[in-house]
């Protein structure tokens, strides 16, 4: 019976919402803090995120970003990139792209004219041969290998700004 009654009451209280509002914050000096008082957040701390426990909403608070897509803000000392050497970066990443494209280009034609000559069968060789069934597999690999290549190239491309 001593059991039950002390069970009760902690029970009780594990049931109990929490509610708590935990302040992730990154100080002057760059550090990382947190605290649940938003009076304890320094003056010149930047607020980086709040985690909600439950409880009323507070509208000083900044909303905590959409799930899945994390907000890291760049520390103030991260090196920033004018636009013209940024537009330039791209442009030779574009020019390399573009040659590896050409090239994977000439790689598939190579293996599609590998193929073609693969898939005659050898002088005493059957077409059900597990020799002539394993080259014409890895030829066909070749090809669809360099095929992929290129539309992954392709992307990358599309994605340059």
């Amino acid at each position: 019976m001593k059991r039950t009654t002390l069970f009760f009451p902690l029970l009780l209280v594990l049931a109990c919402p929490v509610q708590a509002r935990i302040y992730m914050y990154i100080d002057a000096d760059g550090r990382k803090g947190a605290t649940d008082r938003r009076a304890e957040v320094p003056a010149r701390a930047r607020i980086t995120g709040v985690i909600e426990g439950g409880g009323s909403e507070d509208s000083s608070a900044p909303k905590k970003p959409a799930p899945g897509r994390a907000q890291v803000p760049s520390p103030a000392s991260f090196p920033r990139i004018d636009s013209g050497t940024q537009k330039k970066r791209d442009d030779v990443r574009r020019t390399v792209l573009e040659e590896e494209l050409a090239s994977e280009h000439k790689n598939l034609d190579e293996a599609r004219r590998q193929l073609a000559v693969g898939e005659k069968p050898l002088p005493g060789e059957k077409s059900d041969t597990p020799a002539y069934l394993a080259r014409i597999k890895q030829l066909r690999s070749a090809v669809e290998r360099h095929e992929r290549n290129i539309a992954a190239i392709r992307k990358e491309i599309a994605s340059i700004r």
